[in-house]
């Protein structure tokens, strides 16, 4: 069965509250036109991160969908960032805008699933994105717990699907080869 397919039966089973299946829905057909090589990659991480959730006994489906949309910030990039090319460090930092850009789009529709995009590249040392200080302070202590521990679940699917099918190097605006994800990892 074909990934796509597979993605949206479990958008449909889930059935999610708050119209967040019609959002997962839109960005999907969204990235379709112009960002593929992201389409593939959130519909993985998805599918990875709904199957650690259930081994961790976390919330398969909030694992789910926050895996699907923590990419929806790259929706405002040039689509060439993302087509697998060697990208420079001014490229690169514009990549890295996408984790604020994608709460700043979801945190009126999905808040739970927001935090979620901001936080997934915030949770290692060189980390970019939301910081504790942008959680609503209404929210109780398990709620913040549960954005944290799906935000990790998230941050790990992206790094290893990202490991498994990229070949991008990030180069330091010389000509020396660039970091590869291999390498970044080693460096950590």
């Amino acid at each position: 069965m074909k990934l796509s397919t597979i993605i949206q039966k479990k958008i449909k089973t889930y059935d999610p509250k708050n119209e967040l299946g019609h959002t997962a829905k839109v960005f999907l057909a969204l990235c379709g036109i112009n960002h593929n090589e992201v389409k593939g990659h959130v519909e993985r991480v998805a599918l990875l991160a709904e199957a650690t959730a259930i081994r961790m006994k976390k919330d398969a489906k909030a694992a789910f969908f926050a895996g699907l949309l923590h990419d929806i910030g790259k929706l405002i990039l040039p689509a060439p960032l993302f087509d697998g090319h060697n990208i420079n460090t001014a490229e690169y930092a514009e990549v890295k805008t996408h984790a604020l850009a994608g709460f700043e789009v979801l945190k009126d529709l999905h808040a739970f699933v927001a935090l979620c995009a901001g936080f997934h590249h915030a949770l290692y040392a060189t980390g970019y994105g939301l910081t504790i200080k942008d959680f609503p302070r209404k929210w109780n202590p398990s709620t913040i717990k549960k954005v944290l521990e799906i935000s990790v679940i998230i941050s790990i699917c992206d790094f290893v699907d990202a490991f498994t099918h990229r070949q991008t190097t990030i180069k330091n605006n010389s000509d020396s080869t660039g970091l590869s994800l291999e390498k970044m990892l080693k460096n950590k």
